[in-house]
């Protein structure tokens, strides 16, 4: 296997062919946007592929804050017939060796307990086992961004975990993607007890 940064021509046919197939239509960004973010460094797309017959296993999609260190996984999956097989897993942790000088990588998992059923939030949960297992630190960071409560996981690198700095960062990263207005209405971030909870 090997990863490998994606080119403009290859971004669009991941966007075409998985991406937007694996994603609901409500989280996706316009291709365009990804383009332009990707043009201008703040937007950072890599695959894993099979070396022999280089088909695409997994691909992650992360952005950046113009000044930021770290970067924030905004799309991240396996593609459909190679799913259960750890390539995702392969591909978090080459990360690490694609992007050393980057602080750490920061992640978003839904609050297990806002799940609406047993099912849900047993779902919720191997999600936040999966990041943990590859290497990623459950912080006490908390945010409620667009009416969605998450727990954030972050992947040190050249920063160790710190949950001081982990809420720095995602501030960062959510100030450059979206107008002021947008920001303070709907992104909502802040350092929690293990057992509080964001309200917002």
């Amino acid at each position: 296997m090997i990863i490998k940064q994606l080119s403009i021509q290859e971004i669009s046919d991941v966007y075409h062919h998985h991406l937007k197939y694996d994603f609901p239509d409500n989280e996706l960004k316009p291709l365009i946007v990804i383009k332009n973010l990707a043009q201008r460094n703040l937007y950072h797309c890599y695959g894993l592929f099979d070396n022999k017959d280089s088909s695409l296993k997994a691909y992650a999609f992360l952005t950046r804050a113009k000044r930021g260190t770290s970067l924030l996984l905004d799309y991240f999956a396996a593609v459909a017939d190679a799913r259960g097989m750890g390539y995702g897993s392969q591909l978090l942790q080459g990360l690490r060796d694609e992007m050393p000088d980057a602080s750490g990588i920061l992640a978003e998992v839904e609050h297990p307990a806002d799940g609406i059923d047993p099912a849900e939030r047993e779902t919720r949960q191997r999600r936040i086992n999966f990041y943990s297992r590859n290497g990623f630190s459950h912080s006490r960071v908390n945010g409620v961004i667009f009416g969605v409560h998450y727990d954030i996981v972050y992947l040190p690198i050249q920063h160790p975990a710190d949950d001081t700095f982990i809420l720095s960062q995602l501030t960062k990263l959510y100030r450059s993607m979206l107008p002021k207005f947008m920001f303070e209405a709907n992104v909502h971030l802040e350092i929690c007890d293990s057992s509080a909870r964001l309200s917002g």
